[in-house]
């Protein structure tokens, strides 16, 4: 009976694991024919996850200029992960308003809060956007840029529905 258990046991996660591995795979395939393609010169791509909804979460696909300090608009390409509970593998395609300062999200800048005597080590440049939609959604991203210019790690935060996560953004 033991042995029977364990059998059917050891079945049931082989298929859990093909089944995970076929619908990631089913994602990959998914998200990368349905790119339009006035986005496949896009510089910038990554991913975001919602820190409220466990199973909402997908990729992100735009065209970010490389000057500092400049407001930019760009066309941004948001994709639902298929596993999702809301828009189980669809785009969404909207307009980015964004920019990049020595500022963070709240307006301190680190190079004011140093000792007269400290070398400064890094010049971190904090990447500041929204997005909104006509149904009244407005999601607010804050994040950082790394020093070598090649990641955006941050946070946004929506309203209408209300919801918080994270994102990654990864220059091509």
């Amino acid at each position: 009976m033991k042995k029977r258990l364990l059998k059917i046991l050891k079945r049931i996660l082989i298929t859990v694991l093909i089944l995970f591995v076929i619908v990631f795979i089913s994602n990959e395939i998914v998200y990368r024919t349905s790119i339009p393609e006035n986005f496949e010169e896009s510089n910038w791509n990554g991913k975001w996850s919602s820190s409220e909804y466990a199973l909402i979460s997908g990729k992100v696909l735009t065209t970010i200029p490389e000057k500092n300090n400049t407001d930019f608009k760009s066309e941004t390409l948001i994709y639902y992960n298929l596993w999702s509970l809301y828009k189980p593998g669809q785009n969404k395609i909207v307009e980015l308003s964004g920019n990049f300062s020595e500022s963070d999200i709240n307006g301190n800048n680190l190079a004011q809060k140093r000792r007269p005597n400290e070398r400064v080590q890094s010049n971190p440049s904090f990447f500041k956007a929204k997005l909104s939609f006509g149904n009244g959604q407005l999601i607010e991203y804050g994040g950082i840029k790394d020093n070598d210019g090649i990641e955006i790690n941050g946070e946004y935060d929506s309203s209408f529905p209300m919801d918080k996560g994270t994102f990654e953004l990864n220059k091509k």
